[in-house]
């Protein structure tokens, strides 16, 4: 019987034993169930930082590239006509860059816009517009965008006549050209009449056909959007202004004067066909006589064949006024430079053609508060 109890008594230890071993087990099995889970969920968190960091390095790596866009130096030697213009109210300075009067001519055998009766005019023209070392438009063209892409400017204004006419071949490099400009800098292109006329034949070939044909450049050539706002001045580009201004123009730049004077900011006027000066004797050098020296005739705004009409007469007054809100004029168009007064308020720069390897950089600082 003691036996019996003694059997008993062994058996129910060893199952309590096999009980609380079962139960050690399970429970250290648990424990390393929960390391292997926070080990994997550790991993994950290390992988998706892992992860995030080389997506912000590479995001960091391309906005860097982005900033970091490096155009190579110009291989031609261009002549740079500096100049500085005093804006009130400026907290910095800006760079301009102006290219005009480049005169292009790309032309050099028929096509449908280019008859062969035509082919001795524009030979002529080809060979009379070319820097004086012998590079001709076309040439340079490509020149002129490295040079405005190195430079690294805060805006740039093509003044007119980039084309020695418009037809398809010349329109052609122009477009691919200005492709290649930096897109984060503002341009403002005017055209003048070169830019939109065709002179030299193509039979049924119109001004409109002209104008569709720059609506397919890269600024539309919207009349809306000739204008660059640099916050604290703008600079107003007037389009087509070898012939007088039509209601429509007018209401445009009426209405983006309104709103400069609006905003308190001062505008500077961009225009191919200079404006006469109202003081010209008190120039260094007159308006009349360089224009008289270069082109034998008064070649501005004001005289000769540029007798204003009533509209741009209007427009003018903006200018000559005593409480005009513009600081300057810069022009082109005449194919030789000039600095001289308008008025005693407003300066006007007349740039020297771009066929001769020049381009003007306009620095515009801020003015002296003291100056009246």
């Amino acid at each position: 019987m003691k036996n019996q109890k003694k059997r008993k008594k062994l058996i129910i230890i060893l199952l309590v034993s096999s009980v609380v071993l079962l139960a050690a087990e399970f429970l250290i099995w648990m424990r390393v169930i929960r390391l292997r889970q926070d080990q994997d969920v550790m991993e994950e968190q290390e992988s998706s930082e892992e992860t995030q960091e080389s997506s912000t390095e590479e995001e960091s790596s391309e906005i860097s590239s982005e900033e970091q866009v490096s155009y190579p130096a110009p291989q031609y030697s261009f002549q740079t006509e500096e100049i500085v213009v005093e804006v009130p109210g400026l907290s910095k300075e800006y760079t301009v860059a102006w290219v005009s009067d480049l005169h292009m001519v790309t032309d050099h055998e028929t096509a449908d816009d280019i008859l062969a009766e035509d082919l001795e005019a524009v030979k002529a023209r080809y060979d009379f517009f070319q820097t004086p070392d012998g590079v001709h438009g076309e040439e340079l063209l490509p020149h002129v965008i490295d040079f405005l892409n190195y430079g690294q400017y805060d805006g740039i204004i093509f003044g007119g006549d980039m084309l020695d006419y418009c037809s398809a071949s010349n329109l052609e490099l122009l477009k691919a050209e200005f492709d290649r400009l930096d897109k984060k800098v503002p341009v403002l292109y005017i055209r003048a009449d070169h830019d939109y006329g065709f002179w030299y034949g193509g039979d049924g070939f119109t001004e409109t056909a002209a104008e569709q044909m720059h609506k397919e450049m890269d600024d539309g050539d919207n009349l809306n959007t000739k204008y660059l706002d640099f916050g604290e001045f703008v600079i107003l580009g007037v389009n087509r202004s070898t012939k007088d201004m039509w209601p429509d123009q007018y209401s445009v730049l009426d209405d983006l004067f309104t709103k400069a004077a609006s905003e308190n900011k001062p505008v500077i006027v961009a225009t191919h066909v200079p404006y006469a000066s109202k003081i010209d004797d008190a120039n260094a050098v007159t308006l009349y006589d360089r224009s008289m020296e270069i082109r034998g005739k008064v070649y501005y705004w004001g005289g000769g064949s540029y007798i204003p009409n009533d509209v741009t007469t209007s427009f003018l007054d903006k200018i000559y006024r005593q409480d005009t809100s513009v600081a300057a004029v810069l022009a082109g168009h005449l194919h030789a430079g000039w600095d001289g007064k308008l008025t005693e308020q407003v300066r006007q720069h007349i740039f020297e053609p771009s066929y001769l390897g020049s381009i003007g950089v306009v620095r515009f600082v801020p003015k002296d508060e003291g100056e009246k």
